[in-house]
């Protein structure tokens, strides 16, 4: 006598199919974190008004005291919030 193929065998080849595919887009996706390829900044205006031409900002600092700098940067502008908030004019 041949037995009714199990409900759950479907299931669980679902289930795997799923997370196989959302396992690849994830994959795929997530170019931004390698950090591989500089970056071009448009040419623009500063808050004082000055103009600054467009250049490339390399993606990765060659500094050795730039993980220094960055931390000591961040704690700057929490420290410092009321300088870099924009005046609401009514």
């Amino acid at each position: 006598m041949e037995q009714p193929k199990r409900k759950n065998d479907s299931c669980l080849f679902t289930i795997i199919m799923m997370g196989i595919i959302i396992f690849i887009i994830s994959i795929s996706s997530n170019h931004y974190g390698t950090g591989s390829s500089n970056s071009y900044v448009k040419p623009h205006h500063t808050r004082t008004g000055k103009f600054v031409k467009g250049y490339v900002r390399k993606s990765v600092s060659t500094s050795p005291k730039a993980v220094k700098k960055q931390n000591y940067s961040k704690g700057y502008y929490q420290r410092h919030k009321s300088r870099y908030t924009k005046s609401k004019k009514e």
